[in-house]
């Protein structure tokens, strides 16, 4: 924790007590919850910044929609819009959010909406689409309205929520105690090489009753912004970098285990490109005559689809999804075991 971060400790103690009254009113049910008789999977965190939400829900929506009819509902975080929409392959991010334009593209079967007021999205789907007999709700950990069947808590291994402080001194959306409300913990963004012992020594500093899973990230390809063709990535030796995304420290730990050298052009989460910044991509681009591909995240595709400015350059993804390093069965039998029971 950096020192000045210690200033803002008023502001944070606010916070607590804000977000605190918040949950307790909940819970003695003074704000009331909507409830739902559909089965409904909530995939959140307890922190700002990524910790891998997107990727997380489209392995259970993979993992439900063998056996059952599912929708994702999002707030479409970044979009200019508010109201309720429907997904398409060819929608616009800027009217219904990259990730959840991501998450159609991943699962193009699937019913995809956004909405900022959650219930009123369920409500519409259970209206227009009664055959949907499960509902995954991304990012709404914090989203109380409505009451959530089994609750799903992420946390970035590298953030360990025991030594995180309240924003704006640390990164806790609430008191850590809010933890209790998960059904289960998964940690994301672990090493592959994590051992049973580190495992056993993070659940008890967790002191979290209920199930802890451990989940890693695997960078599938390199795929073209079009999506017509992929490189592999033996082919790389070096990029240029561009992310806009809350952590993009995997990434950068990935290309440097590949020993590809490469140049970082690094923007906020959820950034909204405009012209002048896809002009400066390809001016740093074509400064750098060796470079051989720009290298952007799966989100950031979603918006740079949109200049057709980039369609003359070599512009590609890395394509991501995540995997369980244990107990992936235990994982998956829970949630089956929940949806089945509530369809």
């Amino acid at each position: 924790m950096k020192w000045y971060n210690w200033t803002l400790l008023p502001i944070s103690l606010v916070y607590w007590i804000i977000t605190s009254t918040r949950n307790l009113l909940f819970e003695i049910g003074i704000f009331k919850q909507n409830k739902f008789n559909i089965a409904i999977v909530g995939v959140g965190n307890i922190t700002v910044g990524g910790t891998g939400k997107t990727p997380h829900s489209q392995y259970i929506s993979k993992l439900l929609q063998k056996n059952f009819k599912i929708a994702v509902l999002s707030k479409g975080y970044g979009r200019k819009t508010k109201e309720f929409k429907y997904v398409n392959i060819d929608s616009n991010c800027y009217d219904v959010g990259d990730e959840p334009l991501q998450m159609k593209k991943n699962l193009p079967k699937e019913i995809v909406a956004v909405d900022h007021k959650r219930a009123n999205g369920i409500n519409r789907i259970m209206k227009e689409h009664p055959e949907v007999n499960c509902i995954i709700l991304d990012d709404a950990f914090q989203h109380r309205t409505v009451k959530i069947g089994y609750n799903i808590l992420l946390y970035d291994y590298n953030n360990p929520i025991y030594k995180d402080w309240m924003m704006p001194v640390g990164l806790l959306r609430e008191s850590k105690f809010g933890i209790k409300r998960a059904d289960c913990i998964v940690i994301s963004k672990c090493p592959e090489n994590l051992t049973l012992e580190e495992s056993n020594r993070i659940e008890k500093k967790l002191k979290f009753t209920k199930e802890v899973f451990f989940s890693k990230i695997i960078y599938d390809k390199i795929v073209s912004l079009n999506g017509n063709k992929t490189i592999e990535k033996s082919y790389l030796k070096k990029v240029l970098l561009v992310t806009g995304i809350a952590n993009s420290s995997p990434i950068i730990e990935y290309l440097e285990n590949l020993n590809i050298q490469f140049k970082h052009l690094k923007y906020n989460d959820h950034f909204q490109y405009q012209k002048k910044d896809i002009n400066k991509i390809i001016d740093n681009y074509k400064r750098e005559k060796n470079e051989l591909i720009i290298l952007t995240t799966e989100k950031d595709a979603q918006k740079m689809k949109e200049f057709e400015e980039l369609s003359k350059f070599p512009v590609y993804y890395l394509k991501v999804s995540i995997d369980f390093i244990r107990n992936k069965d235990k994982f998956e039998e829970k949630i089956i075991k929940y949806v089945k029971a509530h369809s």
